[in-house]
């Protein structure tokens, strides 16, 4: 008794004296000097605006924007974020010096956080650097040709199987699943060489759902493990998934596989040149994973979506579509046959529905460590001091996508929205009578822009033109609202729905 005791006036005194250290460092902490932005702390010392901003970090950040203007600095879980929300200055934080704003370092923390990995001597921009050769040109082109083959095997059953009959799906788990086995399969090989054997097509679709399944199950954990707030039982949980996970993706699995793509085998041996032992390779694979295939899925969700219930939008892509097919006789012949990147790049219906769909539901946070004391200049000649230590923070989807001053009616869907009355792209907006150099930034911009952007249009398309040329899709509830987004996702790409929503399809009569 006395033992427990002197441990109950041991932990009594530890916490006080760490409300004591809370306190002194909320009364005497930081404070705002006259040439930094307004700086916000909140009333929780050192946490501050934490749970706020993790738990609807669009709300909390408008909020501050209503509140400060369109530069200001808050206090989050003891780090200092300095949230800019100007397009019009964008620029000198996209094509500012590495030496004063660096992306790796946070790189790195999520690295760690989300799939314990962690790389000697990891440089993110000379990575990029490396692997962007690998998805562009002919590259890129026998990438798309391989998503096009991989689309086919997945949404495609043989001819034994072919069913007519409508089929009741979640149109979420659909396109998640289809665009990500797909991907998976594009990047990191098939079970045969050939594409067109049906017995290596059958263990493509069950191989592929395996790492689907898997990899599903870690993403209901990934958003919390960016943010440390996992509880006991779930990292407990988030831990073992991801351990089934790196099964999948040994050495010697992944030697075994056939058509790897050349991006796979350059980062592949990117690691090994690093000194990477295979244990930490198979991490990294499950990393790359992640950031290949987290998003396409989710945007042809919301795609599909918007054109089903907008029937209007839904005719002029599908009119588009046959016009594109028909022109070249595809009405005989499987896409795959005649898919190139001309083809791909004359759906200007297509293209703006495509960009307001990732205007609407792309929120990424841009965000860099500032490595040194230095001063922001901001455009109409505005100057801010940053102090070494904060973050400096991009939050696009606020601004300029979802600016009314922008858009017009910015939360609508309207399909032609990037389109001039000619047909071609509409690139033309602005805002305080200045044309804007970023008005819809889904893939980031500037010297970390997304490298895999082209492949992840390309691809986007090819699942669509499967989807409404090869099936009848319907809503199963047209009259049900669109679903609200899962706020947690704030700020890594891509959000995701609260909720699924429930369609039917089936295959066309050919």
């Amino acid at each position: 008794m006395g033992a427990f005791l002197l441990s109950a006036t041991w932990l009594g005194a530890l916490l006080l004296l760490l409300l004591v250290l809370l306190l002194v460092a909320s009364l005497g902490g930081r404070n705002r000097r006259p040439d930094e932005p307004p700086l916000d702390k909140g009333h929780i010392p050192w946490l501050g605006h934490a749970l706020e901003f993790g738990k609807d970090a669009a709300t909390f950040l408008s909020d501050m924007r209503k509140k400060h203007g369109d530069i200001f600095t808050v206090q989050v879980a003891g780090k200092f974020v300095t949230v800019l929300l100007d397009p019009h200055s964008y620029d000198v934080v996209l094509w500012e010096s590495y030496t004063k704003l660096d992306f790796g370092q946070y790189a790195r923390i999520l690295m760690k956080r989300m799939f314990d990995v962690k790389l000697p001597d990891y440089d993110s921009n000379e990575e990029k650097t490396m692997l962007r050769m690998t998805l562009k040109d002919k590259n890129l082109s026998s990438l798309t040709k391989a998503m096009c083959l991989n689309l086919q095997t997945i949404l495609l059953p043989s001819p034994s199987r072919a069913s007519g009959q409508w089929k009741e799906e979640d149109l979420f788990q659909l396109s998640y699943s289809t665009m990500f086995r797909a991907g998976f399969l594009t990047l990191y090989g098939n079970e045969s060489r050939s594409y067109e054997d049906l017995n290596s097509q059958a263990k493509d679709r069950v191989h592929s759902m395996e790492v689907y399944n898997a990899y599903y199950k870690l993403d209901r954990f990934l958003m919390k493990a960016a943010r440390s707030t996992l509880n006991v039982v779930e990292k407990w949980k988030f831990c073992n998934i991801r351990k089934d996970l790196w099964k999948f993706f040994s050495v010697e699995r992944l030697d075994s596989r056939a058509n790897q793509s050349v991006w796979l085998n350059i980062y592949r041996q990117h690691l090994v040149d690093l000194g990477v032992n295979e244990d930490m390779q198979t991490r990294a694979m499950v990393l790359q994973l992640w950031s290949t295939q987290s998003n396409a899925g989710p945007a042809v969700f919301w795609l599909l979506l918007f054109l089903l219930k907008h029937p209007p939008a839904m005719a002029a892509v599908q009119a588009e579509m046959e016009r594109l097919f028909r022109n070249r006789r595809l009405t005989t012949r499987p896409i795959c046959e005649i898919i190139n990147q001309k083809v791909l790049d004359s759906t200007p219906i297509l293209d703006s529905a495509l960009n307001e769909t990732l205007r609407l539901t792309a929120a990424p946070f841009i965000s860099r460590e500032v490595l040194q004391d230095m001063t922001l200049r901001l455009a109409a000649g505005r100057k801010y001091h940053l102090r070494k230590g904060d973050r400096l923070c991009l939050f696009p989807l606020i601004s300029p996508q979802m600016d009314p001053e922008i858009y017009e009616e910015p939360e609508k869907f309207i399909y032609d929205r990037f389109l001039n009355s000619d047909g071609t792209e509409k690139t033309d907006f602005y805002k305080g009578g200045e044309k804007l150099k970023y008005y819809n930034m889904p893939w980031g911009a500037g010297i970390n822009v997304c490298i895999g952007k082209f492949f992840a249009v390309n691809s986007i398309k090819l699942c669509v033109f499967h989807l409404l040329n090869y099936f009848d899709l319907e809503l199963k509830d047209s009259a049900k609202e669109i679903p609200g987004f899962d706020k947690q996702r704030y700020g890594f790409g891509m959000l995701q729905p609260e909720t699924d929503v429930r369609i039917r399809y089936k295959l066309k009569d050919q």
